[in-house]
């Protein structure tokens, strides 16, 4: 009777510290997959961009489609909660008054995620602007495929995405 329940408080114990480390390791996992997904479409932008002139919209822009794999929920990973596509945030400097259209806008995207019992992450990638379309919103799960297009907006080229 004391060997059981010796092995029972035994498993119980390394149950204890098994799970929480699975749990940290499914989190850092699943934010390096969402990394890598956000890598994966600014390389594409860019090389859109890099390739072709943006047109309008209604002009049949150059387009592409990229298949990125975001990460669902399950053993050893954690599904993604929240994906977000915008403009980084404005920042007051020296330079305000000279680089006042450029911070309307920059060439610059801001990519922010969160995954199941993670913190919130942000990354900037300078050299391209990838928004979604007015209105829309952006939905990524598991195996995703998104459209890239070129188009002109104010004169500016944007990359598109949805």
């Amino acid at each position: 009777m004391v060997r059981v329940a010796f092995t029972v408080a035994l498993l119980v114990a390394v149950a204890g510290v098994a799970v929480p480390a699975v749990e940290y390791a499914g989190i850092q996992r699943s934010d390096t997959a969402v990394r890598d997904a956000v890598d994966r479409i600014v390389a594409e932008a860019r090389a859109l961009a890099a390739g072709n002139d943006a047109l309008p919209p209604d002009a049949r822009p150059a387009r592409r489609t990229v298949s990125v794999a975001f990460p669902t929920g399950g053993f050893a990973s954690a599904g993604i909660e929240r994906f977000g596509v915008a403009r980084p945030p404005r920042t007051a400097g020296p330079d305000a008054a000279v680089r006042t259209a450029e911070r309307a806008d920059p060439a610059a995207t801001r990519f922010t995620w969160r995954v199941a019992g993670g913190t919130e992450h942000a990354v900037v990638a300078d050299g391209v602007r990838v928004r979604t379309a007015p209105a829309e919103r952006l939905r990524v799960d598991g195996e995703t495929r998104l459209v890239l297009e070129l188009v002109a907006v104010d004169g500016r080229p944007v990359v598109r995405i949805r």
